[in-house]
């Protein structure tokens, strides 16, 4: 399509659902190669999506209940006043749906029908873009390698060796109970057997910093996040974010489910795997162990 468009994305969610959807971001970009696009998320996720090198600009909805009529009432006149041409709906919530249905009437919405649909998360969203003429199945394969920092110099600092097992143990502040409770013992039992351990820690989980052994990074740039995570020979972490990273870098690692389902969430894309059970605490680190130690044999071999 080579027509210049005004084009907003609409995404909402939590960092791992951005994540996973960074290749339809791309598809979408490569399908309006000429076209302005803004993307409209929560002030959380705006310096993530301000890394993404083909996002024009970021506008922040912090979706405000609809009797905070001040604040809502400032953004809607914002979204009416820039013309959007083109909106890709790739949130499909009852907010947005209000937002179609009242606010945003002129532009052209891509979007889905949640009650009838048969398809649900990522590849509901795929088949929603395919339908609309975005077919670029490539890039529909999320893809941050880019965003990765040449963390070499930051590694030699802190003694870190080249073969390091990476723990991503937290989760954000409002989803604690996603937190595997045995991080500090497997940790003690790597490192007893001459491992190189290493956490990651964003602004909700520095609380866990005292409850672990072995190296620290805290609040890291999205940049050096990613580079981390990309020399990491093995990763293990809960469902959230920084999980979805190491699995779309294609590293080798293992996610700790509890009550929320896997299949759905993307995450699992070998050689990055889970592990699953109704209870978080149900899964022992000697479960772990055993999984990881495949996934270090398989390097060897």
């Amino acid at each position: 399509m080579t027509n210049k468009k005004n084009i907003l994305i609409i995404k909402h969610g939590a960092l791992g659902d951005i994540i996973e959807s960074e290749g339809l971001m791309r598809a979408i970009r490569n399908h309006h190669l000429k076209s302005k696009i803004t993307f409209l998320t929560s002030s959380r996720d705006k310096s993530l999506i301000e890394c993404f090198y083909y996002i024009d600009e970021v506008m922040t909805d912090d979706r405000s209940t609809f009797w905070n009529v001040s604040k809502n009432f400032l953004l809607l006149k914002e979204l009416i006043n820039c013309k959007f041409d083109i909106v890709y709906d790739l949130q499909n919530s009852q907010r947005t749906s209000i937002y179609k249905k009242f606010f945003l009437i002129k532009p052209q919405w891509i979007t889905t029908n949640r009650k009838i649909h048969p398809i649900s998360g990522l590849m509901g969203l795929v088949e929603m873009l395919e339908e609309h003429g975005v077919k670029d199945k490539k890039s529909y394969i999320p893809d941050i390698s880019w965003m990765a920092s040449d963390v070499s110099q930051l590694l030699k600092d802190n003694n870190i060796k080249s073969r390091f097992i990476l723990f991503i143990p937290g989760s954000s502040a409002s989803h604690k109970n996603k937190r595997w409770p045995y991080f500090k013992g497997l940790s003690e039992e790597l490192i007893n057997k001459g491992f190189d351990v290493v956490s990651i820690l964003g602004p909700d989980e520095t609380i866990l910093e005292g409850s672990l052994h072995g190296k620290i990074f805290k609040n890291l740039s999205w940049g050096d996040l990613v580079g981390v995570i990309n020399n990491a020979t093995v990763v293990i972490g809960n469902d959230t974010g920084p999980s979805h990273i190491a699995s779309c870098l294609g590293k080798r690692g293992i996610a700790l489910f509890g009550p929320t389902t896997a299949l759905q969430s993307g995450l699992s894309r070998p050689p990055f795997t889970v592990i699953e059970a109704d209870d978080l605490s149900k899964i022992t680190i000697k479960k772990v162990m055993k999984k990881l130690l495949l996934q270090l044999d398989s390097i060897k071999n």
